[in-house]
């Protein structure tokens, strides 16, 4: 059983079903959400080890400053950029009061991409186990969006003493090692290309997109079935 998910790089709304390069690879189940989160990813895909004989898991992670929310309602909200859309509803119930509220009292750059990496640790390990096929890809971001760089300026936002400039400083450097670290248990043979944070973003760069939000047209995931074949069968 071939199992898929991610966001909407992954699912794909904008093209035909058959057009999809998740059927161009024969999957039999594709969990992708559009505006999806990496968290939402990790929670679906857990679920769906959980209940289900899967030999290949590949995995679409998208930006980790999303995310989502259970609603009172049984439904979830789904958080990206401005938006808190019902995963129900659709996009005509949007909650700008939940956008406010998660952007001024609940995110942290820092805490949604330790947690990013520990979910793609976690299902790594899982997957080393139970003997599953794990291919990973990053849909909209790349390598060079999580260079020493980038994330010691994310690290500046962990929760730190910053009682002084050298403990402020400290800090940064204790909390940019802990992405790092986490970073280098990221075993290439689970990724694209085995390079870790392989970006179908970049690899398609030459292929027309659809939209302003960069979806590939229909050859440009003709192509992404292409290379995902090769990597079922390396």
């Amino acid at each position: 059983m071939i199992v898929v998910n991610g966001d909407s790089f992954v699912h794909e709304y904008h093209l035909p079903e058959e057009q999809r390069w998740s059927k161009g690879i024969g999957a039999d189940l594709n969990l992708a959400l559009g505006g999806g989160s990496n968290d939402s990813t990790f929670q679906t895909t857990i679920e769906c080890l959980n209940n289900n004989d899967v030999k290949t898991l590949i995995l679409g992670w998208t930006r980790w400053e999303r995310t989502y929310f259970n609603k009172a309602n049984g439904s979830r909200y789904k958080i990206v950029s401005d938006s808190a859309i019902d995963e129900f509803l659709g996009d005509s119930h949007n909650d700008k009061d939940v956008v406010e509220f998660y952007y001024n009292k609940v995110f942290n750059e820092y805490t949604q991409l330790k947690n990013m990496l520990i979910h793609m640790l976690h299902i790594q390990d899982y997957c080393r186990l139970k003997k599953i096929k794990l291919i990973n890809f990053a849909t909209v971001f790349g390598k060079n969006d999580l260079s020493t760089t980038e994330l010691t300026k994310i690290a500046k936002s962990a929760y730190m003493s910053k009682e002084t400039k050298d403990m402020e400083q400290m800090g940064i450097k204790y909390n940019q090692g802990i992405l790092s670290d986490y970073i280098l248990r990221l075993d290439p043979d689970t990724w694209v290309d085995r390079e870790v944070f392989a970006s179908m973003k970049q690899k398609l760069k030459d292929f027309a997109t659809v939209d302003l939000m960069g979806h590939i047209g229909i050859d440009g995931s003709k192509r992404w079935a292409e290379i995902l074949k090769e990597q079922i069968n390396r």
